[in-house]
């Protein structure tokens, strides 16, 4: 049998593909079965997946292959838009869990970890939401990773309900969760996995309330266990009320909350006791370096025991790790805000010191040299003019010579600041004026080589260019005592690479990366350079042998 998956991009009929290897010993196969087709099925019914397939593989060997399609809910599909057959016996060869997933290339993909013997490496579920764009592939994926999760619960509880010890079921859902959470940077996701995990281990329901920074309301995140539709959309509608008296209490607190019947009357709005029916309610408070994130809530019947002090441990321990976890995910999240801004501020500052050498190179040219020519001229004439006395003659000859130094000098100068026939023919000219200049100036070698196309590039690509290029010749010709220089110029469809090689003294180049402070200024401006058109640059030396820098940035005008 063959699992459907469209690779077409719509978000009108996302798919669902969930794979899972394991080489322990499977126990009660029907019962499972059943199980696992029931949860698929409300995959599509409640997720409103089109399509949704599982496949799993004990010791090699395919033992479910369900699939479930929205249009008919329950049956199985037997015809396939790709080869998927190819894949799947790859995927029994192959010990790499992912590489599944990886070559069907969904729109979004996670792993969970499944634990089934204290002794065996720990196997994992891939899951793959296609047929979506990247941004409605994550959301869906969202809701998936938490049916995973159920799904890997029953897979463990096929193992785990034959043993008298349950010890290795809660250490197991414990490792999961911190697996899980350390492994994504999507704050959803990780909240999705938490509350199904919770709610599987106590057999209960779990929501996770967050609150708004600005006015501390509720933010109703996750609701999973018994949530029909009409429950959810009653869960959803508690978005931006006031905090309850139990969320006060353990707010206050800051630590775990048992309210039982008797309680909760009091402990929750008259309405949402008539919406949940709460009984027996643990409350645990997420807590952070920055203040209090949110509240995770367990919740069972009335017809049940409670919840022990075990009980309360465990949740305690999944409820620390989801507050770190949410407090990295914001932290890197907000390093990474900073990051873009400082790479935006740095991109500004280069365009303004461009600007800014452009200007004074205008000026320079237009103004000063415009005069220092002027005076050039007339004092040329008055060279050629013989006096009276010939006493004059010298002086002026001198004075012109200097005046035409300093010509060439400001010239210099300028074509420095802003290279004129950049600007005017292009990249390859601009290059090819820059080594004749440095060729002129020094007894090194230069070979300049051109490949791939012509095709002008955008001027901020031809200028970042051009200044690494020159960057990297000005390095060389102070620091590496090398007799040839040879820079590699290669505009192909895809990339643009430049090498510039030399057979100098080289150096060390473990000193000079950018993650570096200490680091060479000049090495760290290219790297930023480089960087803000999404490119690399990659540097070999070693000492004695010379150096090497290639780098690449996207081609503009690539597809």
């Amino acid at each position: 049998m063959v699992i459907i998956i469209n690779t077409a991009s719509s978000d009108l009929n996302p798919e669902l593909l969930m794979v899972c290897k394991i080489d322990s010993p499977f126990i009660d196969f029907k019962k499972t079965r059943s199980a696992l087709k029931k949860d698929l099925s409300f995959s599509v019914d409640s997720f409103e997946f089109a399509h949704a397939g599982l496949v799993l593989l004990v010791n090699n060997k395919q033992i479910i292959n369900l699939h479930v399609s929205k249009k008919s809910p329950g049956d199985e599909q037997e015809s396939s838009s790709l080869n998927y057959d190819r894949y799947l016996d790859k995927f029994r060869l192959d010990n790499n869990s992912t590489e599944l997933m990886e070559t069907l290339k969904p729109s979004a993909m996670t792993t969970i970890p499944l634990i089934l013997r204290a002794c065996d490496p720990v196997s994992k579920m891939e899951i793959g939401v296609f047929n979506a764009s990247t941004e409605t592939g994550q959301n869906f994926l969202n809701k998936a990773t938490s049916l995973g999760i159920h799904i890997v619960n029953i897979i463990q509880e096929s193992v785990f309900g034959q043993q008298k010890d349950r010890n290795l079921r809660k250490l197991s859902v414990l490792l999961e969760t911190v697996c899980t959470i350390s492994s994504t940077l999507n704050p959803n996701q990780i909240l999705h996995v938490v509350s199904q995990l919770t709610a599987d281990l106590f057999n209960a329901r779990c929501a996770i309330f967050l609150f708004k920074e600005t006015d501390q309301t509720i933010i109703p995140a996750v609701g999973v266990g018994s949530f029909d539709k009409d429950l959810k959309k009653k869960f959803r509608a508690q978005k931006g009320l006031t905090p309850y008296p139990a969320f006060i209490r353990a707010m206050k607190e800051k630590q775990p909350v048992i309210l039982t019947p008797d309680d909760t009357e009091s402990s929750f709005p008259p309405e949402i006791m008539r919406n949940f029916s709460y009984a027996w309610v643990l409350l645990i408070p997420l807590l952070s370096n920055s203040g209090i994130l949110g509240i995770m809530q367990v919740d069972r019947p009335i017809e049940t025991n409670g919840f022990s002090q075990e009980d309360v441990a465990i949740f305690s321990a999944i409820a620390k790790e989801t507050s770190i976890a949410m407090e990295n995910t914001r932290l890197i999240v907000t390093l990474e805000k900073k990051e873009k801004l400082l790479q935006q501020l740095f991109e500004k500052l280069i365009c303004a010191q461009e600007d800014e050498r452009k200007r004074v190179a205008s000026e320079i040219h237009d103004g000063v040299i415009q005069a220092l020519l002027g005076i050039w001229y007339r004092v040329q004439r008055l060279a050629t003019t013989n006096s009276s006395d010939g006493t004059s003659d010298g002086e002026l000859i001198k004075i012109q010579e200097l005046l035409g130094q300093q010509i060439q000098e400001i010239r210099r100068i300028v074509y420095n600041l802003r290279p004129v026939v950049l600007d005017q023919y292009g990249l390859g000219p601009a290059l090819r004026a820059l080594i004749g200049t440095l060729q002129e100036d020094s007894d090194i070698n230069f070979e300049l080589i051109q490949k791939g196309s012509d095709q002008a590039l955008p001027a901020n690509f031809e200028l970042t260019i051009y200044r690494v290029i020159q960057e990297l010749l000005t390095n060389a010709l102070k620091h590496s005592q090398a007799t040839r220089i040879q820079v590699i110029l290669n505009n192909n469809e895809k990339n643009i690479e430049f090498i510039v090689k030399d057979n100098g003294t080289g150096f060390n180049p473990a000193f000079y990366n950018r993650d570096n402070p200490f680091g060479n200024l000049g090495l760290a401006n290219i790297h930023e350079r480089i960087v803000l058109l999404g490119g690399t640059c990659k540097i070999d030396s070693q000492l004695g042998w010379g150096t090497t820098v290639t780098v690449q940035v996207p081609n503009p005008h690539a597809n």
